[in-house]
């Protein structure tokens, strides 16, 4: 969800339980499961189109998340998840996994990049970022 703005939890759900789906299937041969989880959960959700039960759902909803979700995201979360949402995919996906404290090896590795794009995506993200959060 913090790569993909335009996809709901539905979405998302989806594209993990079929990675774990992959991951049961697939377990002997996985090294790093976790790197591997996030590997196959992108490309589900990069190559899914958005379902049906999702567009008519987002139709009806309001456009405002619902009031849990208000409540667990602060408000200076929210902002900069809208500032994210105007960074590239591949921005937003390196600055998510490192978030989550992947390493540059092993975000290249998820994202079939080299190190060396990796560390350009980030630092151009950040760059982009501290620009949109008014930061020099």
């Amino acid at each position: 969800m913090k790569c993909f703005g335009d996809s709901d939890m539905r979405d998302a759900a989806d594209a993990a339980h079929s990675a774990f789906t992959e991951l049961f299937e697939d377990w002997d041969t996985v090294r790093s499961p976790k790197a591997w989880l996030r590997t196959v959960a992108f490309r589900q959700i990069l190559h899914r189109p958005p379902s049906a039960a999702s567009a008519d759902v987002l139709r009806q909803e309001p456009a405002t998340p619902p009031a849990s979700l208000q409540l667990e995201l602060r408000e200076e979360t929210r902002a900069v998840l809208d500032l994210m949402r105007q960074l590239s995919v591949t921005q937003r996906q390196v600055l998510a996994l490192v978030y989550d404290g992947f390493s540059y090896k092993e975000i290249a590795q998820i994202m079939d990049k080299t190190e060396d794009a990796v560390r350009k995506n980030a630092e151009r993200a950040r760059q982009e970022m501290k620009k949109l959060l008014g930061i020099t």
